[in-house]
């Protein structure tokens, strides 16, 4: 990527306490026209929904897939913000356990989450050092670990912060039902708290049922041209698990002397509340093609770990009219997989399609997002590799018989508040094989809410790059009108 004044209810990388930045991320590219309406939300509802797009893409095969914003609280931050008590008398402590009260209040977050983990193996802290591990833990991203350090505060003097330092992480995964009575019970004792009230309004934000009207257009060298407007509706059932959404949406593809229509209904389902998450998305196009489309997904060990399967619309996927004329579908596997480390955040994705043209395509990449942060908490740079390769080359849409491999490395920013979140992104890639050469690309956007339930979102992507043995070049953007019926 969540909501609070006092960061104890956020998970590490907010740009602000309070804030919010959701971003589903790949919004720069025109090829997931069609996905763009679940940016800002939580819950991935696209099994089938593959990362590896051609045509109006981005500079390989995969989308660049970037992990949320990551908030870490500034030293500046008081001992209220932090959760901890205001009255005058502070507890003696023993040098070991003050050396970690020490580094929070000097903002070494990261070093006072892992001192303090260690020193709650073997002695017990004092509540409020407790809640000062917990925090670390939280603000730097081990959001596992800070779960146990609240858990063991529900009871005692620092039960509403703890409640809501775990809210937060329930929000952060993507599971505001489990947020939801946690802020009301904090509430029911304490009406005014401020970090109780805009968490609850923010997991309100994502369990509320959601209309999402989205146009977009996009167009590259080649004079490839799309053209896509998409309404869809989501909603959840009285527990918050059971997420469904209906969707309908069509497309224009363009070449000189080309020009392919498509509309097509969509249901997708999710629930977050089994220990898979399993989700099921069913498609049909509406016109010519009537084929059933289905795919479902499952994630393991802690969301860190997710397979796809099914068989995907390949045709609306390649951008391209030739290729939606054709009608082309493609049986598809994917693997996206991530890792923490100090250094960083490591995700590995690998998709394999078999189109029914008989191509085989496939596509992966590895990316990192670093830890590192040499220009403050806003800004995260960023490094991977990404590859393509096909069976066969054809017209219809990028099928690099000869393989395609790209070194790249970037920058993101993000900035947000309770009411708008803002984005911007650039980089560089390095050829290191195939039908790849020198590129770049840039993306910025961001998205406000212009009353309690009303949001506009826009997104702009631009790319250089080389394809087809010949500079490429493309441009796209949508636009997105979100309405929440609360």
């Amino acid at each position: 990527m969540k909501p609070f004044h006092c960061p104890s209810t956020l998970p590490s990388g907010r740009a602000k306490p309070v804030r919010s930045l959701k971003w589903k991320l790949a919004p720069f590219l025109l090829s997931q026209t069609l996905a763009l309406p679940a940016l800002a939300q939580t819950t991935d509802f696209s099994p089938s929904a593959p990362s590896g797009r051609s045509g109006l893409s981005g500079p390989g095969t995969e989308p660049l897939i970037l992990a949320p914003f990551k908030y870490i609280a500034p030293s500046s931050v008081d001992s209220t913000d932090r959760g901890a008590p205001t009255e005058p008398a502070k507890p003696k402590r023993k040098p070991a356990h003050q050396r970690i009260a020490d580094l929070s209040a000097a903002g070494d977050y990261k070093a006072a989450g892992t001192e303090g983990l260690a020193l709650m193996s073997r002695d017990k802290p004092d509540e409020e050092l407790q809640l000062i591990v917990a925090n670390s833990l939280a603000w730097t991203g081990r959001l596992k670990e800070a779960v146990p350090a609240y858990q063991g505060l529900r009871t005692g003097k620092y039960a509403d912060q703890a409640a809501v330092g775990l809210a937060s992480i329930y929000h952060w995964r993507g599971r505001d039902d489990q947020a939801l009575p946690l802020y009301r019970a904090v509430l029911a004792n304490d009406p005014g708290n401020t970090s109780a009230l805009e968490g609850l309004d923010l997991a309100t934000r994502e369990t509320a049922p959601r209309t999402l009207l989205s146009f977009g257009q996009g167009r590259d060298s080649a004079d490839d041209e799309r053209r896509s407007v998409t309404l869809s509706h989501r909603w959840r059932d009285r527990t918050g698990t059971h997420i469904y959404e209906v969707e309908t949406s069509g497309v224009l593809d363009t070449l000189p002397g080309v020009e392919t229509r498509q509309q097509d209904l969509t249901f997708r389902y999710q629930n977050v509340g089994m220990a898979l998450k399993p989700s099921l998305e069913l498609s049909m196009p509406t016109k010519d093609d009537n084929s059933l489309y289905a795919s479902a997904s499952v994630k393991l060990f802690d969301d860190k770990l997710s397979l796809s399967a099914g068989r995907v619309n390949f045709g609306r996927m390649a951008t391209n009219p030739k290729a939606l004329a054709l009608h082309l579908s493609a049986m598809h596997i994917g693997i996206t997989a991530s890792r923490e480390f100090s250094f960083g955040t490591l995700q590995g994705k690998i998709n394999l399609y078999d189109v029914s043209d008989d191509n085989l395509v496939a596509g992966g990449t590895l990316h990192l997002n670093s830890s590192w942060r040499p220009l403050g908490s806003n800004f995260k740079p960023f490094i991977g590799i990404e590859s393509r390769g096909a069976k066969f080359n054809t017209a219809n849409y990028w099928s690099p018989e000869q393989g395609m491999g790209m070194l790249y490395s970037g920058l993101l920013g993000e900035w947000g508040s309770m009411d708008w979140t803002l984005y911007a992104s650039g980089q560089i890639g390095l050829r290191l094989f195939g039908d790849a050469g020198t590129s770049w690309s840039v993306s910025g956007g961001g998205k406000y809410w212009l009353t309690h339930n009303t949001a506009l979102s826009v997104n702009l992507w631009s790319l250089d790059s080389w394809r087809d043995n010949a500079a490429y070049r493309a441009r796209a953007a949508t636009v997105n009108l979100e309405t929440l019926w609360r």
